[in-house]
């Protein structure tokens, strides 16, 4: 059955072949990954998550969601796919094993990491539990069996919200500094990025010494890198730190992407103070930024934009409209910093080694090309550095910056960001 879209047109809209709005999420295992295991868990999965088993098809001059009866694909490897294709019987989400890695592929438009993360639960509650003949708890799992709730169909974000709420505190929207034109990093198409681990209980202590959270701490390390790089900039390294939208919308339960962003800039003001004070001034940006009616007012401002959207008649025009605003919101951020939060993988996290989230993020002209995408499981923070260029300065720059606050940290290997690509009927 077709289903009309709502929160997934914008993303939609402003896919590009350098930016394909697409996301890895690789799960390092303890053993090799058995695909027979594995298929027929993705199988049980699948059946628990139907809006999830879908293609992108064209009903008139719009996109829409519609039902997928071919089985979702478990692929033997690790190389790039290609979502929306033949590789994938048309699927916006296919499963991939190498060695001892699981990689989940998806569309952003169709879903982000609050999203999916039940659905890695209930992966790895399957797989697990045949692979090691173990019984594990079903508590917090989503099973094959079970209903699924309204609640999870619905897309909040296109409820009437009622009357806009005046006098918010705004967004940081002035121009800030771009690494593109630094003159350190040259661009390049393809991402490289640096896998770290660093101590769950430990860096814990540090954010809460220091007025943090992890993801604020992780954000004024980055600024500061950047900051130390480029002392003498005229505009200030601006950090988009993502914010989910559920809580907001009081909708924990929906699959959609709601994604929403902080910005945190690092100005002059603030970053000559001792690190705890700037720790304190991101803190409190991201509790008045991410204050309800100022995410219910973002929400707003999207559905403006989808009703223009849709008094337009050609897809085409849409996509200009959409990658245009995307490259002029790009204009007034650095580098992005996302972080879900803890994993909860339930009694199949003992046997996890690692758990990396890999999103595409272009090139300047459409979105920035610095990310840090952070994750938690099983007693580690690991950190996802993400970079268009193959300059090291701004790694090393940041694990200098981890070594003068003492913070332990690994750096597990270096690679490229395989992120798929898409195919859209556009």
């Amino acid at each position: 059955m077709k289903r009309r879209l709502f929160s997934e047109l914008r993303t939609i809209y402003e896919t590009t072949d350098a930016d394909p709005h697409t996301f890895r999420i690789t799960i390092k295992l303890k053993d090799l990954v058995d695909g027979e295991l594995l298929r027929k868990a993705v199988e049980k999965t699948m059946q628990r998550y139907p809006y999830f088993r879908v293609r992108i098809v064209m009903d008139a001059d719009k996109p829409c969601f519609d039902d997928n009866s071919a089985p979702v694909p478990v692929l033997h490897t690790d190389q790039r796919t290609v979502l929306g294709s033949d590789q994938t019987s048309g699927h916006m989400l296919c499963f991939c094993y190498w060695n001892n890695r699981i990689h989940i592929d998806a569309y952003h438009a169709m879903t982000d990491g609050g999203g999916i993360a039940p659905l890695l639960k209930t992966l790895m509650h399957y797989y697990c539990s045949a692979f090691y003949e173990a019984d594990l708890s079903e508590d917090g799992v989503r099973l094959c069996d079970d209903p699924v709730p309204q609640e999870e169909w619905d897309d909040p974000a296109e409820k009437p919200l009622g009357t806009e709420r005046q006098g918010l505190t705004l967004k940081w929207n002035k121009p800030a500094f771009q690494v593109a034109k630094a003159g350190i990093a040259r661009m390049t198409p393809d991402s490289i990025t640096f896998n770290m681990r660093i101590p769950e209980k430990a860096f814990m202590r540090f954010n809460l010494s220091n007025d943090g959270s992890p993801a604020t701490i992780v954000s004024l390390l980055l600024a500061r890198t950047i900051d130390a790089l480029h002392p003498n900039a005229a505009l200030p390294p601006v950090i988009a730190m993502c914010v989910n939208q559920r809580k907001a919308l009081r909708a924990p339960l929906a699959h959609q992407s709601l994604v929403g962003d902080v910005r945190l800039p690092f100005t002059d003001r603030i970053k000559t103070l001792p690190f705890s004070t700037p720790a304190t001034c991101f803190r409190g940006m991201v509790t008045l930024q991410s204050d309800t009616d100022m995410v219910l007012d973002e929400i707003r401002e999207y559905q403006a934009l989808v009703a223009n959207l849709d008094a337009m008649r050609d897809p085409q025009e849409r996509k200009a409209c959409c990658v245009r605003r995307m490259e002029e919101l790009s204009k007034c951020v650095t580098a992005t910093v996302s972080y879900v939060g803890k994993a909860d993988f339930g009694d199949a996290e003992w046997c996890i080694l690692e758990n990396d989230a890999l999103p595409s993020t272009a090139l300047p002209s459409t979105h920035v090309p610095l990310t840090i995408e952070l994750s938690a499981v099983n007693g580690y923070f690991f950190l996802n550095f993400m970079q268009f260029f193959h300059e090291e300065d701004y790694f090393r720059m940041f694990t200098r910056q981890l070594r003068q606050n003492n913070i332990d940290y690994d750096v597990l290997d270096v690679t490229e960001a395989r992120y798929p690509r898409v195919v859209l009927p556009l």
